[in-house]
């Protein structure tokens, strides 16, 4: 005999209260938004959006697609905002590229994968690596200066190793990060100390 067989006992009711779930609510909503209203949600999502940052077309469309939006508003809104110039993929990719280089001394292959995280268009990418500024083996040897002032004390080897490794990371190619460490080692010949074993 279980605890509701148990004669004299029966099950509490349910009460819902307002604005709560009611699974046994089959009520359909009798006023969906008109077009009107979901033009409107859409540009309140879109530039709340765009005031926090610059957006790509695809992150764009997956924040409307997010609200339950229709794809033919979702559509709309983003033609509409190309069409002022608040989305545009080449200026947002050239914006981006310049500010990883520069203040986070990235190399064009890194600058590369981060625009690739912002879903941009693969043209504006490529566009926006072709006109970075300077030249990356110039860049790659001003990393390897910064980075060779932790480096102190080590031999040439470690030295060698540890510098590639980073310019590497901060993705920069092979033959740039080679003639790179080769530039600044010659600059501060005083960072290497020779190991000898006797």
């Amino acid at each position: 005999m279980t605890n509701i067989d148990r004669p004299g006992e029966r099950l509490a009711t349910v009460t819902t209260f307002p604005g709560s779930f009611d699974p046994t609510d089959t009520e359909v909503d009798d006023n969906p938004e008109s077009a009107d209203e979901l033009a409107k949600r859409a540009e309140n999502i879109s530039m709340y959006a765009l005031t926090r940052r610059a957006v790509s077309i695809r992150e764009m469309e997956k924040l409307l697609k997010s609200r339950d939006l229709p794809d033919d508003v979702v559509a709309t809104e983003i033609a509409r905002l190309e069409g002022v110039n608040l989305l545009n993929d080449y200026d947002l990719a050239t914006d981006l590229a310049e500010r990883f280089q520069r203040l986070k001394g990235l190399g064009a292959s890194s600058v590369k994968a981060e625009l690739g995280k912002r879903f941009l268009e693969p043209a504006a990418i490529d566009a926006a690596i072709a006109e970075l500024p300077g030249d990356q083996l110039e860049l790659a040897t001003e990393e390897a200066r910064k980075r060779l002032s932790r480096l102190k004390g080590l031999d040439k080897e470690t030295l060698n190793r540890r510098l590639y490794a980073y310019l590497a990371r901060r993705g920069f190619r092979g033959p740039e990060i080679s003639n790179a460490i080769k530039a600044a080692l010659e600059e501060s010949a005083d960072n290497v100390t020779r190991v000898t074993f006797r």
